[in-house]
């Protein structure tokens, strides 16, 4: 069995629960306040520019030319990401440039952030692209899973590019390869080390779960 189907079965009860969240179907339906939202662009964004900067590391950690490949691949599609999803609606609500140079991020948010960076340092490359992967797999399943559930209803929301931001082909498809990367990376691992990696996995779906909460709060 490889260690996406692995990671997949010991993580689905939570990712449900991700798409279940009032932020999330609030989204869906539009009704979400617009404060709400203006405050997960702008935290969201904060997120993604250390995101990157844990893939950069990740990076530096491969040896295999077709890892750093497509890390750099990953890094270009974040930020791409960043000017496709992110820019254009923290411009929509309204934050400036200076907003965003002194706001800081959510405890949700470093906590979450300090825990991928340590999974790094202590488990290598591994470890830093199971805790990085989890984050990007989950968007897509929200993204899918989501609008499957109330497709008439994101047809018509005001937030509608955001779930078709991640169910399109070029998410999806940059996904797809960082799963086949892990799987290539982690085979022959033994017992231990993909229990470890399934810890990692279901502490990084925890943290999720507690950020839609805390921007929903």
């Amino acid at each position: 069995m490889k260690l996406s189907e692995i990671l997949y079965s010991k993580t689905i009860e939570l990712w449900k629960e991700s798409a279940e969240k009032p932020f999330v179907v609030e989204m869906a339906k539009g009704t979400l306040a617009d404060s709400k939202f203006r405050n997960y662009t702008l935290q969201d964004y904060l997120y993604l520019m250390d995101y990157v900067e844990i893939l950069s590391k990740i990076k530096s950690l491969s040896k295999e030319e077709d890892i750093t490949r497509f890390l750099s691949q990953i890094i270009e599609e974040t930020l791409q990401e960043a000017e496709r999803v992110h820019l254009p609606n923290i411009k929509k609500v309204g934050i400036r440039e200076e907003e965003i140079e002194k706001s800081n991020e959510l405890p949700a948010i470093s906590n979450y952030l300090n825990y991928m960076e340590n999974c790094l340092d202590e488990y290598g490359l591994l470890g830093g692209l199971t805790a990085l992967l989890q984050c990007s797999w989950l968007y897509a399943f929200i993204g899918e899973t989501v609008k499957d559930r109330y497709p008439a209803e994101i047809e018509k929301s005001k937030y509608r590019s955001w779930f078709e931001a991640y169910s399109c082909k070029s998410y999806l498809d940059a996904n797809q390869m960082w799963i086949d990367i892990l799987d290539k990376q982690s085979a022959g691992i033994s017992e231990t080390e993909t229990m470890k990696m399934c810890q990692i996995f279901e502490k990084c779906a925890i943290y999720e779960n507690e950020l839609w909460d805390a921007l929903y709060k």
